[in-house]
């Protein structure tokens, strides 16, 4: 129970920390996935060590990891404002229209004028 409510809070402030830096509240997702890809990791890891009840203590360590590493993902992102625009990636007429391809040619890229 102390997990899932843990689990809500870290989610809630992932969110937060991204819509202030103009992202999406969907960053949030980034800690449930990174925090149960880590708990079933650490539960995966502590049966193939046979540490028993152990196991659980390093599901949870494993877990913490992976928050750790989701906050520390989404405290990282540029704000929107200061990413980089498309405009200008692509060279003068690279996507202009060429003209009709070749109907004598099936396999013939479109013609250049």
């Amino acid at each position: 129970m102390l997990e899932i409510l843990f689990l809500v809070r870290f989610v809630r402030y992932l969110s937060r920390l991204a819509k202030q830096k103009g992202r999406s509240g969907g960053w949030a997702g980034l800690g449930v996935a990174f925090w149960i890809g880590g708990e079933v990791t650490g539960l995966v890891v502590g049966e193939v060590a046979d540490a028993g009840a152990g196991a659980y203590l390093m599901a949870l360590v494993f877990a913490a990891l992976g928050a750790t590493v989701a906050y520390f993902i989404v405290k990282s992102l540029r704000p929107f404002s200061e990413t980089p625009a498309l405009e200008g990636a692509l060279p003068e007429g690279a996507l202009a229209p060429q003209g009709p391809p070749d109907l004598t040619n099936p396999y013939a890229p479109p013609r250049a004028q």
